[in-house]
């Protein structure tokens, strides 16, 4: 096959870690789980990340044990306070998680799975890794084509092309990312050179994630830690709580938050966890993108009674005290009324 121009966008596959005896007994992935035809009667889960969480969950709404297994914190890319809200649902429902766990060895066989940690032995009838992804590209000999890659995917350039012109990556390939609405972004940029020769930048403050646990957890740009780690003291943070949201309390759905980290007015990240996070981040992620100010959702008719009114609950927690707060605004606005007739 020749062409000009080339994309590289072969996705990714379960990553495995080198824990000892893992290659000697029987493991899903989550690409091999739904094969399954019966229920786990109890699952261990090695991997407290997005696709850990959702899958204890799910197992455990369907009726087997379940036991999540990891290394360092669960969740530990997001936010500590979103994380502990949907950890403590997962708990209360029944699913074990054992964080900062170190696994020495695996052993067993198929319904007779132990997984050793340095805290004692872990017994299961299935065993699921969901220890991430890797890029996959070890079928495409890309030095070859003069194209450098490392373990977390094609090395490219803002534009996502390869250290040869001619080639680019994108997707989980391209190492920036493993979420389709991802891929679809990096396809969109990639077309644009390639075809039209128009010149493409890739963002990645404006990519959102979400974790579908009940409640759902998204995220959009940075996180209060990262955004005080970037900005210190600059930046200011507002959040509005499902309780106060009428559409909430009528469905029974009142845990969870929306947090916004902000700088200068405009949105630097938002937070979101609760029912409908993953619906509820897509007005942030405009944000962002157009690099909009506080204003524009503040000005923004949303209709009652929804969720969507808790982002512009937010917006009215980052003016209320700067209208009412502000000795100077006060005076003003009492000369102003004793001018008025």
């Amino acid at each position: 096959m020749r062409a000009r121009r080339f994309v590289i966008a072969t996705g990714s596959r379960p990553a495995v870690p080198p824990v000892p005896g893992l290659d000697r007994v029987p493991y899903l992935t989550n690409e091999t789980l739904f094969e399954l035809d019966a229920r786990p009667d109890r699952l261990l889960i090695l991997g407290g990340g997005p696709i850990g969480i959702e899958m204890a969950q799910a197992h455990r709404r369907l009726g087997a044990e379940v036991a999540v297994i990891e290394a360092k914190r669960a969740l530990g890319r997001e936010d500590p306070e979103a994380a502990a809200l949907v950890l403590d649902r997962l708990r209360a429902e029944g699913v074990e998680i054992f964080e900062h766990a170190e696994v020495r060895r695996v052993t067993g066989r198929a319904g007779a799975i132990a997984v050793e940690t340095a805290d004692g032995l872990l017994e299961g009838s299935h065993l699921l890794v969901a220890a991430g992804r890797h890029p996959a590209l070890e079928r495409l000999d890309l030095p070859a084509a003069g194209v450098e890659a490392d373990a977390a995917g094609v090395r490219v350039d803002s534009g996502l092309r390869s250290t040869n012109r001619r080639i680019y990556a994108i997707g989980d390939a391209a190492g920036q990312g493993q979420f389709t609405h991802l891929a679809g972004y990096h396809a969109g940029l990639v077309i644009r050179p390639i075809l039209l020769g128009l010149p493409a930048r890739v963002r990645r403050d404006h990519v959102p994630r979400v974790t579908y646990s009940d409640p759902e957890l998204a995220q959009i740009g940075l996180t209060e830690a990262e955004a005080r780690a970037a900005h210190g003291d600059a930046i200011e943070v507002v959040r509005a709580d499902y309780a106060g949201n009428d559409r909430a309390v009528t469905g029974g759905r009142t845990a969870g938050f929306v947090k916004v980290v902000l700088r200068r007015g405009r949105p630097l990240g938002a937070t979101l966890v609760g029912a409908e996070a993953g619906e509820l981040v897509g007005p942030w992620a405009l944000a962002i993108a157009s690099g909009q100010r506080m204003t524009a959702m503040a000005g923004t008719i949303l209709p009652y009674p929804t969720l969507g009114e808790l982002n512009k609950r937010v917006a009215g927690a980052y003016f209320s005290p700067k209208l009412f707060e502000n000795p100077w605004l006060k005076r003003g606005v009492r000369a102003i009324q004793r001018l008025l007739p």
